[in-house]
């Protein structure tokens, strides 16, 4: 297993980052790690509905999910329908949902820091990575962290 595989398993292993790799590095990292993987494009997000919606079809959601904050994290927390032994989310594109709408932007990765939360307590990865464009800040935690020199 490589050294970013290695990174994304463990049962402590997780959380919510902007994204300083590739997204199709972490995602082949992932897979070697056994790890289910869901990159959705947020290029297009405009708040709270846009952004339910998009990870309602990439992640195929049951039909039961109510389109709010809590169902969002009943599903997230559920994801019987992707038996995994953990889970990568990467948002792609996130700028303009991150900069352009930025009490949701807020509100969506409160709940998914909740998520990943609760998965620690089952013992499961999650992680969650915030693509965005060069040189903008999502005021997220840097993934992978800079190496000390």
């Amino acid at each position: 297993m490589t050294d970013l595989a290695q990174q994304l398993v463990g049962p402590r292993a997780g959380g919510v980052y902007q994204l300083l790799a590739e997204p199709r590095d972490v995602e082949r990292a992932a897979k070697r790690a056994g790890l289910a993987v869901f990159r959705v494009d947020i290029h297009h997000v405009h708040g709270k509905a846009d952004f339910l919606q998009a990870l309602a079809k990439a992640l195929a959601f049951p039909e039961w999910f109510g389109g709010n904050w809590d169902a969002l994290a009943d599903v997230l927390t559920d994801l019987s329908w992707h038996e995994a032994p953990g889970y990568v989310l990467v948002l792609e594109k996130a700028k303009h949902f991150g900069a352009g709408h930025r009490e949701d932007f807020a509100t969506a990765m409160d709940v998914l820091g909740f998520v990943v939360n609760e998965w620690h307590e089952e013992g499961k990865p999650f992680w969650v990575f915030v693509a965005g464009a060069q040189g903008w800040d999502a005021g997220l935690p840097k993934w992978p962290p800079a190496s000390p020199e």
